[in-house]
């Protein structure tokens, strides 16, 4: 039977408040943007059909001064001389149309024809026209990917070690995320309810994350066990969690400290392993400690398909490493572009992911509007966690990838339907949403989130 929509929350996992990370409750940039505003907007960045924005700059060259006149009522004296050095104008805000978003399919087009000059050329030009990202979602989408194209054709830059202002920021753009969307939560009740149900029973439990981020998740998690444990009156199973890291940063060390923290404040036997795959790739899964007494859940996301590289002998060590770790349960997380197969060209990648991430930030907008949280905690969202996936997505969209559901049908996993609990309580956490617009649905085998029909986040679960 579904939950109405009263009904209480019958799992604490449907929380992801990242209640172990304690948030800053305030802003420490105070930085703002001009309202949005809100127009038509096409269905496909590819669209042959698409026009130019009507809006057209106020004209402020034709301009011309008066003669000064301190003896009659004309005051255009008071007004700046253009042949003055001294005095200028304020540029007219930039205005990006629909003719700025050729540009930005027009330099990855050449960037799919080896003409890396051209699109050098290309995103200069846009630099110069619009030179900040700000009006409707579909403008900001196409802005932060032509930042992320100019990136992509300059020299890397030297790595920079975050700022702990920098990650106070970015901790404070979960939280604002999970505030506006639904997505957080969806993804991590969708997880944890697929693990919870093959591994609650167990005398231990190891789980395998390739995709850590701030571990709000595995906070649910834990809390969820630590409730079933006092409802059966029995003693929790020890956890512990094994994190598969990019390299060291101060994020993945605050998420291993707060969680260690609170499962402590739970009752609760936790440990939690750093693993780092930076330099030497799916070699360091060696260093894995697998135990045969533990059962084990594994949660997969493309991050680390993407990290591995586009080398298909990676991806298929992976895969047989999880297999080799014998799980009772494999999830594959998904919220990133939805694209059914690798994308016929670069461009049609960047189409895509322009697409993608202007629903992303439609679904955001209206939840701001109509919570009154205002812009600034979009801005911020934008900047500290969809510009830097934006940029992930340029620097891999060029590779030709197997798609993740042939991969894991090649290595030996079989899809496993969710159960009928968990997509009656994904529907019911939809209807906690900010905002109508989202729907559920199981699609493949996979559940699926989407915002007025563009798919946000899909789910599957898998076994060996």
């Amino acid at each position: 039977m579904k939950p109405t929509s009263d009904s209480p929350p019958p799992i604490h996992s449907l929380e992801l408040d990242f209640p172990a990370l304690k948030p800053p409750t305030s802003l420490l940039d105070h930085s703002s943007l001009p309202p949005t505003s809100f127009f038509y907007e096409p269905t496909s960045v590819l669209d042959p059909n698409l026009t130019s924005s009507p809006a057209v700059a106020p004209d402020f060259t034709s301009h011309t001064t008066s003669t000064w006149d301190f003896t009659t009522d004309d005051w255009s004296f008071l007004l700046p001389d253009p042949e003055n050095p001294d005095f200028a104008l304020p540029p007219p805000p930039p205005l990006f149309d629909h003719s700025h978003l050729d540009l930005v399919l027009a330099a990855a087009a050449a960037i799919d024809s080896g003409d890396l000059s051209s699109s050098h050329a290309i995103l200069a030009r846009l630099n110069h026209l619009v030179p900040s990202i700000s009006g409707p979602p579909l403008h900001r989408a196409a802005l932060l990917f032509k930042d992320s194209l100019s990136s992509l054709l300059s020299d890397p830059p030297l790595p920079l070690s975050p700022s702990p202002i920098d990650l106070v920021r970015r901790i404070s753009a979960h939280k604002s995320l999970s505030d506006l969307s639904p997505v957080p939560q969806f993804t991590s009740f969708t997880a944890n309810q697929t693990l919870l149900e093959s591994l609650s029973n167990s005398p231990s439990i190891h789980l395998i994350d390739f995709d850590l981020s701030l571990g709000g998740q595995w906070s649910s998690f834990a809390q969820e066990i630590a409730a079933r444990s006092r409802a059966s009156r029995s003693p929790p199973p020890p956890l512990r969690l094994t994190a598969i890291l990019s390299e060291d940063s101060p994020e993945s060390s605050l998420a291993a400290d707060n969680l260690r923290d609170f499962a402590r404040g739970l009752g609760l036997r936790f440990s939690i392993d750093l693993v780092r795959v930076a330099s030497v790739g799916t070699l360091a899964l060696s260093g894995v400690r697998l135990s045969p007494g533990d059962s084990t859940g594994v949660v997969l996301s493309p991050a680390i398909f993407r990290l591995l590289g586009p080398d298909p002998a990676s991806s298929s060590a992976l895969l047989r490493f999880v297999r080799h770790a014998a799980p009772r349960a494999v999830v594959f997380v998904d919220t990133e572009p939805c694209v059914s197969s690798s994308p016929p060209t670069f461009k049609r990648g960047i189409a895509s992911g322009i697409e993608f991430y202007s629903s992303v930030l439609d679904s955001l907008d209206s939840a701001a509007l109509a919570t009154g949280l205002g812009d600034d905690q979009v801005r911020r969202i934008e900047r500290f966690l969809i510009r830097p996936r934006v940029s992930a997505w340029v620097q891999s969209c060029g590779a030709r990838t197997t798609p993740w559901r042939e991969m894991f049908a090649t290595a030996g996993f079989a899809p496993v339907p969710f159960s009928e609990f968990t997509e009656s309580q994904a529907e019911w956490l939809l209807r906690r949403a900010p905002v109508e617009g989202f729907h559920v649905a199981r699609r493949d085998g996979a559940m699926v989130l989407s915002w007025k029909g563009r798919d946000l986040a899909a789910t599957s679960s898998w076994r060996c």
